[in-house]
């Protein structure tokens, strides 16, 4: 009897391990994804390219009406009319905030991928699809931040990256996200509609935050109004945002960084990255996190470190000011 209950249990294992085994070469085979639902590479349509193009569609009909001679610098920008200008600021304004729109999609996507990719789920040629995504929008940015300088050369091109993050973080939840990858133009297209036209009376925003498009300097709140509290923003070496439950931190780190040379350090009011032994964000935070409860991954080009919040409120900003 014993020998057959031993028999049997062998048999059982087999079995099983024959299944598993299947099951793995299965989804190893090329095509498997694909069988699954799953295409065999990340989508490159991300970039709001309607947008992109009525910029450069206005920015071509205001220099042929304005600086028909002048074809090697981007000089004549910052020289148009107020009012050329300010629709200028505004088209612009609109392709950050739909590139701004797509990066939310793809850092997520991207998150979910490489925990996919470091088990062997998904194939090294459809996650470095995902890193050429987030290669394409990196350019766009850079682009992004290239017009804005032509157009203010005295302020600061990060900015507009910035207001079109707070802007997209405002209005997130009436951003339908397409499954198939990317940001639907129809999406984008909703979104723009919280976005005022240039010269819109009544903005209690300074131009360039979520709800004024332009990019000046701040002239503060107008009596009655309330600008909207900052959930986000951006430096040089890292962006930030938050949700009642917690702050995501993203920090620039070279794309072939790899655990080793990265050191995080949390606690419950202080944050520390650093990349083969440079410190690229430290200082106590605005608020109270939960260091238990707070990871951190490294992609290919960035650290994202989640903070888990020790209440729901909203912080002010990520770091506190040094006194």
């Amino acid at each position: 009897m014993l020998i057959v209950l031993v028999v049997i249990i062998l048999a059982v294992s087999a079995v099983g391990l024959y299944i598993a085994v299947t099951w793995i070469l299965a989804l190893r085979r090329p095509d498997a994804l694909e069988q699954l639902g799953v295409r065999g590479t990340y989508p490159r349509n991300s970039l709001p390219s309607s947008k992109i193009e009525a910029y450069c569609e206005l920015k071509e009909r205001l220099q042929r009406q304005y600086a028909k001679d002048n074809d090697s610098d981007t000089l004549w920008m910052a020289n148009l009319p107020a009012q050329a200008k300010d629709m200028l600021k505004y088209r612009l304004m609109q392709r950050a905030i739909g590139d701004m729109a797509a990066l939310q999609k793809i850092d997520c996507d991207a998150r979910g991928y490489w925990r996919l990719f470091s088990k062997g789920i998904v194939p090294r040629k459809f996650w470095n699809s995902v890193m050429d995504a987030e290669r394409d929008l990196s350019q766009e940015l850079e682009s992004v931040k290239a017009e804005a300088a032509g157009i203010e050369p005295t302020q600061d091109p990060q900015s507009i990256i910035s207001d079109a993050m707070q802007f997209v973080l405002h209005y997130r939840d009436k951003l339908p996200q397409n499954p198939e990858g990317g940001t639907t133009a129809d999406a984008i297209a909703d979104l723009m509609q919280h976005l005022p036209p240039p010269g819109h009376p009544g903005h209690p925003l300074p131009p360039g935050h979520p709800g004024n498009p332009g990019m000046g300097p701040p002239f503060g709140e107008m009596p009655g109004q309330q600008a909207v509290q900052e959930i986000g923003g951006s430096t040089d070496t890292y962006s930030w945002r938050q949700d009642a439950d917690e702050l995501e931190v993203s920090v620039v780190v070279p794309n072939n960084a790899n655990k080793k040379e990265v050191k995080v350090t949390i606690q419950s009011r202080l944050l520390r990255v650093e990349h083969s032994g440079a410190v690229l964000v430290e200082g106590q935070l605005a608020g109270v996190c939960c260091p238990e409860g707070s990871t951190w991954t490294l992609s290919k080009g960035r650290v994202v470190v989640s903070l888990e919040k020790a209440d729901p409120r909203q912080w002010p900003t990520l770091l506190a000011d040094k006194k």
